[in-house]
């Protein structure tokens, strides 16, 4: 964490970014802008900062104003900038580190990342991940109650607990400000977060037209010659096709695109591109929109269910109405997004139905 000094910035990013880049054009990854186009990673210069750092930042503004709007993206920036200086920093003095020997040296002999995580947080290859390891981060952000109403800096401690704890100490250069490393970089982050938000407005990342898979195997369970209902909002419209669009996409947890979806994030997803704004996780998804019935169940509704951690009262899980008894879904590691029955999907409990447009 912050407070130790960074001895080598020797940094070539990860293929995992080059990947993240190259499939920017296929869908969106970030909530509604204004224009109602989803913002997205893209490659492209940012003031200040290198195209490596520019890219890394462009990633973590994406995956966190998905999950937590502009203030976690703001914070998750802030954060990086302290800890990494936005640069994806390992140590090859530490059995994982050794694995990234061209990615420089971070502050601990077990920190890896963009955030300088430590083993806790989890594997090597989630920390060197941009997209992961922002992941891990929010994770930890969103749990703090309140986490929206507090000093920038202030929860950046809180969620990383570096040496600038508020206890002047050799660590921390005498300081008695908790997370002052953090507040350094406010300013700076607000300038990178503003310019990246500026030109994701007037960028379409789900720029291609949304198709629906050719006939055969490979649609994932999509019945052959299937339509959207007539009678569907556009908005509901534009929801499911996007949600049919990632078929095959792997179920990555955590993930909100583009290269795979957990069940709540491929309907955040969905939903930002027909321009509504609805919560991160199935639990609060339950109260997104309106209730419905299952007589009155729309294409778009929401279909949530305990899941396999969850409860009646407190769903787990999430899926999407298309219409024509069918639903889509992120359903499990290992799988893959999907459309099956809803008379199957909610053969273990029905936690509710919601409508948003």
């Amino acid at each position: 964490m912050s407070g130790k000094r960074i001895t080598a910035v020797a940094v070539v990013v990860g293929s995992a970014v080059s990947a993240v880049l190259a499939l920017s054009t296929l869908a969106a990854v970030g909530a509604p802008s204004a224009s109602g186009a989803p913002p997205c990673v893209s490659s492209g210069p940012v003031g200040g900062l290198t195209d490596a750092q520019a890219q890394n930042a462009r990633v973590i503004v994406a995956t966190a104003t998905a999950r937590g709007g502009n203030k976690a993206a703001l914070i998750a920036v802030m954060t990086a900038l302290a800890e990494s200086g936005l640069r994806v920093l390992a140590n090859p003095n530490d059995p994982a580190g050794a694995a990234y020997p061209h990615q420089g040296v971070g502050h601990d002999h077990d920190s890896l990342g963009l955030f300088q995580q430590r083993p806790s947080w989890g594997t090597a290859a989630q920390r060197m991940d941009p997209i992961a390891s922002t992941n891990l981060f929010l994770n930890a952000l969103l749990t703090v109650t309140d986490w929206s109403m507090m000093q920038p800096w202030h929860i950046a401690q809180l969620v990383q607990r570096s040496a600038f704890d508020g206890r002047p100490s050799g660590a921390n250069g005498g300081s008695s400000i908790v997370g002052e490393n953090y507040r350094r970089q406010l300013a700076r982050a607000t300038r990178i977060v503003a310019a990246i938000e500026t030109d994701s407005a007037t960028l379409d990342c789900g720029a291609e037209t949304l198709t629906l898979p050719p006939a055969g195997p490979g649609r994932h369970g999509l019945p052959e010659g299937y339509t959207v209902p007539p009678g569907t909002s556009a908005a509901a419209q534009t929801a499911v096709m996007f949600a049919l669009a990632q078929l095959g996409r792997p179920y990555i947890w955590g993930g909100v695109g583009p290269q795979g979806f957990d069940c709540s994030g491929l309907m955040q997803q969905a939903w930002a591109r027909a321009g509504a704004q609805i919560p991160r996780v199935s639990s609060t998804q339950a109260h997104a929109g309106t209730p419905t019935t299952a007589a009155r169940l729309l294409p778009g509704d929401l279909v949530l269910t305990p899941g396999s951690d969850g409860t009646l009262a407190w769903p787990g899980h999430v899926g999407m109405y298309i219409g024509h008894g069918l639903v889509v879904e992120a359903p499990k590691t290992g799988d893959v997004v999907k459309v099956v029955t809803y008379r199957g999907f909610v053969s273990a409990g029905l936690s509710g139905l919601r409508h948003i447009a």
